[in-house]
């Protein structure tokens, strides 16, 4: 299969995704469903198909910057790199907001949060985090007062 398919695919369908943990966010059963069969399973089936396919064909290592770019030369490696960003966002977002719901984080302040993790991964996981600890902090003295 053409990888530019793939990759308009796999774009579409992580799209979806993240649109249903935005609208959906406190469904844990959903939340589930998305971080084990989208993010894990279809997003992670088509990181190993990609990988399997491009492996003939490349050339280059993670030895190197150099290298790495010649390793993206290959279409294949290069929408394996993108399918593991994918992936790994999605991962993330499910559980930031798997986590503010036990933390108690209101779920239109993770709003941002989430369209940044998608937008930019590990920046939203700071974010993120630091939301949580101001969260955690405020609880903490909300319980003491």
């Amino acid at each position: 299969m053409n990888p530019s398919i793939i990759f308009k695919i796999a774009n579409g369908i992580t799209l979806l995704s993240w649109l249903i943990l935005i609208l959906a966010p406190n469904q844990t059963k959903v939340i589930r469903l998305l971080r084990v069969f989208v993010s894990g399973l279809v997003l992670g089936g088509v990181y190993i198909f990609s990988i399997l396919i491009g492996s003939g064909e490349a050339e280059g290592n993670f030895s190197s910057l150099e290298s790495v770019r010649s390793l993206f030369a290959n279409d294949y490696f290069l929408l394996a790199g993108w399918i593991h960003y994918l992936a790994f966002d999605l991962f993330l977002g499910t559980w930031e907001v798997e986590d503010g719901l036990k933390v108690g984080i209101n779920r239109w302040i993770l709003v941002p949060v989430l369209a940044l993790t998608f937008y930019f991964g590990p920046a939203g996981f700071v974010l993120y985090l630091i939301l949580r600890t101001i969260s955690r902090l405020f609880i903490k003295n909300k319980k003491t007062t």
